[in-house]
């Protein structure tokens, strides 16, 4: 058994075996391969003359040193093959103020760390919390529609109106179609704001389309690249005495 000599110098122990191999650990709880070399050096340098540590023993912690550099460089490339799959992808990376989203335009590495660069910054690689799809962004950035429910009144008709969002990012639609009671409501009596994601559906455009005392599904239809279509945030309720419709006969005589 091996053990560490120390000088002794006024009748107080100078212990520099340990003070030589002071290693700097901020901002990790890990012990690196460097770290492993300088302290099985001082074990070697200050180790007991009389009672030498054996062959066999440096051989063994040797070999624990080289498995290790090993599986500190097999992580390091580890990391820098997944950096390298997440070029062009949208990705989530974790920072001090939250999380930022955007595409991975290219891959830098400084020794063993790698970095991607987002939206013109670079993060660790291990920042990187998830990789988005494009369902996953489609839903994010593509059309919304705000949860509400609005009245339609034959006695008292005014303009109704949701919030609704054509989208953002790339996801956003040029255009869309409202319809109500499974009718297409006329365009013209639509109104978009895109300033204040406002549709209006003006006084009078669904006279002909519902039926007093009852709810109806608004539904949405954007000509977005996924067609999206909403129909289970906006309803109507429709009250009021509703107008009277008239036919015309026409009587046909023959000869």
């Amino acid at each position: 058994m091996s053990s560490t000599l120390a000088a002794v110098k006024d009748g107080v122990v100078e212990n520099k075996a340990i003070e030589s191999t002071k290693v700097s650990a901020k901002g990790t709880t890990n012990l690196g391969k460097d770290a492993f070399l300088q302290l099985l050096v001082a074990q070697m340098q200050y180790q007991d003359p009389l009672e030498p540590s054996s062959d066999t023993e440096w051989i063994s912690q040797l070999a624990t040193y080289s498995s290790l550099e090993e599986m500190q460089n097999l992580n390091a490339t580890m990391s820098a093959a997944r950096a390298f799959s997440m070029v062009g992808k949208t990705v989530s990376v974790k920072t001090d103020s939250g999380s930022v989203e955007g595409v991975v335009d290219f891959v830098t590495k400084s020794g063993t760390k790698t970095y991607v660069s987002v939206n013109g910054s670079e993060y660790s690689v291990d920042d990187v919390e998830a990789v988005l799809g494009e369902t996953y962004l489609s839903a994010a950035h593509g059309p919304q529609v705000e949860k509400a429910t609005e009245i339609y009144d034959f006695d008292n008709e005014k303009d109704i109106k949701f919030k609704v969002s054509l989208g953002e990012n790339g996801y956003e639609a040029t255009g869309l179609y409202v319809m109500v009671n499974d009718k297409l409501v006329d365009s013209e009596k639509i109104v978009y704001d895109q300033d204040r994601n406002s549709l209006t559906i003006k006084a009078g455009a669904l006279d002909d389309i519902v039926t007093t005392g009852r709810t109806y599904d608004v539904s949405f239809i954007f000509d977005n690249a996924s067609q999206t279509v909403i129909s289970d945030k906006a309803k109507i309720t429709v009250q009021g005495k509703q107008p009277e419709t008239t036919t015309e006969e026409t009587e046909t005589t023959g000869v």
